[in-house]
């Protein structure tokens, strides 16, 4: 797993919150508010970075630190073992008829789909944001896409009646459905809320 991750330090002169990345911690580094020097090794043990899963037993979201995502996490309510492997499955998935349910439906974290059509050339447009989106999100959102023409039934149960079209899905349901594309910028607002 070789995930880009950081910790959150304090200036011990300004007080500002400091992001550092994973492989500064335990060095020097300067705040980025007044450049005073900080002591990257009094870093919290995990504070590397952490990721918020759903139990799939429960429905309880948990937030794993890093360095227990290979450990066995469990759920902090029902203790039944998280599914930490899902969090970085290559993205974005490919939705079917098929898998619907389990890629998105009981996915362990919220989905964002993005509907679309071989003919559609808007499509083709917005495709290349959705995947610049999927790799930035990896481990937080899973990115999915579904072909409209090769899987009818999901095209018939969401009602798509014209691509692009996204949806955003979490803990078994559909919150949203946005028809169009929409910058990287913007789905990040709209998914902020359900991280």
């Amino acid at each position: 797993m070789n995930e880009s991750t950081s910790a959150i330090v304090k200036c011990p002169s300004c007080g500002a919150n400091n992001r550092i990345p994973s492989e500064k911690i335990g060095s020097i580094a300067r705040c980025g508010k007044c450049h005073v020097p900080i002591d990257t090794a009094a870093a919290p043990e995990g504070a590397a970075g952490s990721y918020t899963i759903r139990c799939p037993q429960c429905k309880t979201r948990n937030r794993v630190p890093g360095h227990k995502i290979d450990s066995g996490a469990k759920c902090g309510k029902c203790k039944e073992a998280l599914p930490t492997r899902e969090l970085f499955i290559p993205q974005p998935v490919m939705v079917t008829d098929a898998n619907f349910e389990k890629m998105v439906l009981a996915a362990p974290l919220p989905v964002l789909l993005f509907c679309w059509a071989p003919w559609c050339p808007t499509c083709g447009a917005v495709a290349p944001i959705i995947e610049d989106f999927a790799r930035e999100t990896k481990g937080k959102i899973r990115v999915g896409k579904l072909n409209v023409d090769g899987n009818p039934q999901i095209a018939s149960r969401f009602n798509i009646l014209s691509v692009p079209t996204l949806f955003i899905f979490d803990n078994y349901e559909m919150k949203e459905s946005l028809p169009g594309g929409l910058q990287k910028h913007q789905l990040m607002m709209k998914m902020a809320h359900y991280l």
